[in-house]
């Protein structure tokens, strides 16, 4: 194990802490597929060395990604089958290792396949939580960030003349936005559609009052719960006051039958992998979802940017907007 806070190098016999600076080790390679050390590297990167902030989502893509990388391809996966049953041939019987070949061969292949269309996202975002109790990362976008303000309302709140509000659909995307200044680049106030933060909320609408042109843009997943966001809020008394103003933003249904293979995460209640599919209507029947989140920060920062100026967001930009990293590829995300 190598100490993460000051690279030292131990044994799992001794012990969970650190020997030289008592830092407690969270993970067991052998059992987790990935090392505390690991973890604080792909942390350090995600946030571009603490700059940037993300949320537990995008943390748990990652770890699947650096999963992916790792696992076996179909021609490893044939040359050991291959392996394995020369070896069966040579000390016992040619025929024996040529049934075992056969027999092992399709299993193997089926169950490549398979880890190709499928991440262990339930895993990973079991890992993150682990590690965030053990040692709470500071950069993680968890929707507390301004949970303990004093909810006195103020219109001065806001600290800029905002040319938009934009609704996104969970708490932990007004403290990604707002961390990583989304909000002052664009000129946006941002809350989530259970008016977090009470006092920005609370501004917005003050501001609505005095600028009634002002749009209400509203960001949500891909999922049937989201794409009934905007005529939910349209009426809900908690949002009387933006009414008419409201436009949906997206995820738009319409931008997921193009085809693309895109990352669909189950529901938050089950225990079980991600998929990687193309076919919308299964997903969203079985009740998985395309998060916002599902990028990067800083890609998903410039797809956002320009959603809020053209009142469209386009997932077919996605790709490019990854800088060449593809989802469903060999290193998707």
């Amino acid at each position: 194990m190598r100490c993460p806070e000051c690279k030292h190098s131990q044994k799992y016999r001794e012990g969970s802490r650190c020997k030289k600076c008592n830092y407690l080790f969270v993970f067991r390679r052998n059992v987790d597929r990935i090392s505390d050390y690991a973890l604080r590297q792909t942390i350090l990167r995600l946030s571009d060395g603490g700059q940037q902030a993300f949320t537990a989502t995008q943390l748990a893509l990652e770890i699947c990604r650096i999963w992916r990388k790792k696992a076996m391809s179909m021609i490893a996966a044939g040359v050991v089958v291959a392996v394995i049953a020369l070896a069966i041939g040579l000390f016992l019987k040619p025929a024996i290792g040529m049934v075992t070949f056969l027999i092992l061969c399709p299993l193997v292949l089926w169950n490549v396949t398979r880890s190709k269309r499928t991440f262990p996202y339930y895993k990973a975002r079991v890992l993150v939580e682990r590690y965030h109790q053990a040692h709470p990362i500071a950069a993680l976008a968890d929707g507390q960030a301004f949970r303990q303000q004093s909810p006195t309302v103020d219109p001065q709140e806001l600290q800029y003349a905002p040319e938009r509000i934009l609704v996104v659909e969970h708490d932990a995307l007004v403290d990604l936005l707002v961390r990583n200044r989304f909000h002052l680049q664009h000129k946006t106030a941002v809350v989530s559609r259970w008016g977090y933060p009470a006092r920005v909320f609370a501004a917005c609408r003050e501001f609505l009052r005095n600028h009634p042109d002002t749009p209400v843009q509203v960001l949500h997943d891909a999922s049937l719960a989201g794409f009934g966001l905007t005529a939910q809020l349209a009426v809900d008394p908690q949002w009387a006051f933006a009414g008419p103003r409201l436009v949906d933003l997206g995820i738009a249904r319409t931008s997921l039958g193009q085809g693309a293979t895109l990352p669909w995460l189950p529901p938050d209640s089950a225990r079980r992998s991600g998929r990687f599919s193309a076919d919308t209507s299964k997903m969203l029947r079985s009740g998985c979802r395309v998060p916002i989140d599902y990028l990067r920060p800083k890609p998903m920062m410039n797809l956002l940017g320009a959603a809020v100026v053209s009142g469209a967001l386009l997932l077919a930009t996605a790709a490019s907007v990854e800088a060449g990293i593809e989802f469903g590829g060999d290193d998707f995300g």
